[in-house]
């Protein structure tokens, strides 16, 4: 199965790569809703889209989940994802331009009924049970602090929900509008869950494959893009 989708992904490079040499394969994750929904939909590929608008690059779109798109991106079988976060391992990892696609927070959130407050990353005690998203970034100071915890690593948001509603977790991290979002699509209150303490903001990038050399004209070409639609608003 592994083998037929990668399969199905080189004949999607190659068949962007023959259409006039313009065409542009990104992944995008199907779990950041509303940035990414579930068929990759959102706030984050409109302004791809709009960034290339007019431009001699045509992006198109693979929905995967989010680990899935970094490792695509990684082995060059895709030109790029996007909802990642620029920090020291994804820069190890990936190319990225000078423009933010976007920024967004995330905080600490909690069951209901949790007593439990935490003012930052390294005030979380030892074996604390965090529910996480499977390949998500979540800052520098947690990546120096994340071996002292109990991850419980999920594949949606939704998951992440249900763990805090039943109890199965302590706590968890998400972006704040992603959980707004959420809660909304699950048809359940805004005060299902306790927000607490911001656990850090984060400038959200498109990230490019180190393994393809042909991105830095598509990096230089989103940068104008991206810069167009910051100056305009």
């Amino acid at each position: 199965m592994k083998n037929t989708f990668l399969a199905w992904i080189a004949f999607a490079v190659m068949q962007a790569s023959c259409a006039n040499g313009q065409e542009v394969l990104f992944a995008v994750e199907n779990s950041w809703p509303p940035y990414a929904d579930k068929n990759g939909d959102g706030i984050s590929k409109t302004l791809v889209k709009s960034a290339f608008a007019g431009s001699e690059f045509s992006p198109k779109f693979i929905t995967v989940p989010y680990a899935r798109a970094l490792y695509l991106t990684e082995i060059g079988k895709v030109h790029g994802c996007f909802n990642v976060t620029r920090q020291a391992d994804t820069e190890q990892r990936f190319l990225f331009g000078e423009q933010v696609l976007l920024r967004a927070q995330a905080s600490h959130f909690y069951p209901k009924s949790s007593k439990l407050f935490y003012e930052s990353i390294e005030s979380i005690p030892e074996k604390t049970r965090i529910a996480l998203i499977i390949g998500y970034e979540y800052g520098d100071v947690y990546e120096q602090h994340k071996h002292r915890f109990h991850e419980v690593r999920v594949a949606s948001q939704r998951q992440i929900v249900e763990l805090l509603r039943k109890g199965r977790v302590d706590m968890a991290i998400m972006f704040d509008e992603v959980a707004k979002q959420t809660l909304k699509d699950m048809a359940l209150s805004s005060n299902t869950l306790t927000k607490g303490a911001i656990n850090h903001v984060s400038d959200i990038y498109v990230a490019f494959s180190r393994a393809r050399d042909d991105v830095k004209p598509v990096i230089n070409v989103l940068d104008e893009g991206l810069k167009r639609i910051a100056d305009n608003h």
